[in-house]
């Protein structure tokens, strides 16, 4: 098994890193400058924990799949889900995103007793990403909200691990879910186990830390309260009103490496997956991928937290060709990354990626 300085050459030197944050802490050499990893010193240690859990390493992501996810059908679109619904709380709380769902199955989870603690991305001033693991529903309840700048939330792994957690709920963008995932797969058989359970959040792209900067420069002296996905750009609430922001003015925030190599907008990996959606604000779109998933939204509903409703089968066409469009665009850029020398973190000749390469490359099917 490969080690720090693999981690290095392929991810953190070529710019495919994610910054999931599930390399950090594992190794006192990887060092967290906001949205930047570096490796510190060299390090030669072999069988590396940091390299066998990142998703930007090469990964057999079938075998993944199938220890996860076996019982689920499958769609090349959207990965392996049972059935897509539209969801929102009942009740809502101060500073949710969308319908609020996330932190209601995060309640479920504490209240029900169902996970010692639950690991999320929190913040202190609605932009800056901060890493929260705890067993505290208030404390919970203050952390609502989506965060767009990429946050390498993941680092709490570990802290999961020493504290001896034997139950863990994780919320994070799909490649902190397909880190999860690889950190279970590649356990060490000495580790203990911990018990899972996944809820994935849809993902086009996360900001870069300079956007901060530019929110700085164009609304001095204001203080950010919310920050809205639209269609278009953003809606930023701050103390003083809300304003748009369009997709042209974010774009050069967007982080162009780690981001375009993604081939997953819907956490494809999760028990559950959530979104916004999109044509009727203050709702989800909930994607449930397996027994935990449902259980756990069965859970929500029958306390009566949850609103749900069929999902429009045009909306979910929609969805399915809003993700396939992200995994063309991006593994045309996995294709001439590797062309430039860069090893590829999937089998780009496997049978789960043919139809995707064919759609890449321009081949009529």
């Amino acid at each position: 098994m490969s080690g720090g300085m693999d981690l290095k050459n392929e991810v953190l030197n070529t710019g495919v890193c994610a910054l999931c944050g599930a390399c950090l802490d594992w190794c006192p050499y990887i060092k967290n400058i906001e949205d930047h990893l570096v490796l510190s010193f060299d390090c030669n240690v072999p069988q590396g924990r940091c390299y066998s859990l990142c998703p930007r390493t090469f990964t057999d992501w079938a075998a993944v799949n199938e220890r996860y996810l076996a019982d689920t059908p499958r769609s090349v679109e959207i990965g392996a889900y049972f059935k897509v619904y539209k969801v929102q709380a009942k009740k809502s709380i101060e500073g949710q995103q969308n319908g609020g769902t996330v932190t209601h199955l995060l309640k479920i989870l504490l209240e029900e007793g169902l996970v010692e603690r639950v690991l999320l991305t929190s913040s202190d001033d609605a932009i800056s990403p901060t890493a929260l693991l705890t067993k505290d529903v208030a404390e919970l309840e203050k952390s609502t909200g989506s965060r767009f700048l990429a946050a390498p939330s993941f680092r709490k792994l570990i802290t999961a691990q020493e504290e001896g957690v034997e139950s863990l709920g994780v919320v994070g963008r799909p490649c902190q879910i397909q880190a999860v995932r690889k950190w279970d797969f590649n356990k060490r058989p000495e580790r203990p186990a911990i018990d899972l359970i996944c809820i994935g959040l849809f993902c086009m792209w996360s900001l870069n830390w300079d956007f901060k900067d530019f929110l700085a420069a164009r609304f001095p002296n204001d203080e950010v309260v919310k920050i809205v996905m639209l269609e278009d750009g953003i809606e930023l609430v701050t103390k003083s009103g809300s304003s748009h922001i369009s997709a042209e003015e974010i774009r050069p925030y967007t982080r162009p490496a780690g981001c375009n190599y993604c081939l997953d907008m819907t956490a494809e990996l999760a028990d559950i997956s959530v979104g916004a959606f999109e044509i009727d604000p203050g709702w989800n779109t909930v994607v449930i991928r397996s027994s935990k998933g449902q259980d756990l939204f069965d859970k929500a509903i029958s306390r009566g937290y949850l609103v749900v409703e069929d999902y429009p089968e045009g909306e979910l066409n929609r969805l399915k060709n809003a993700s396939m469009g992200k995994k063309i665009r991006n593994f045309k850029n996995i294709l001439a990354a590797e062309a430039r020398g860069i090893k590829p973190f999937i089998d780009l000749d496997s049978a789960e990626y043919t139809q995707i390469r064919n759609l890449a490359e321009g081949a009529v099917k």
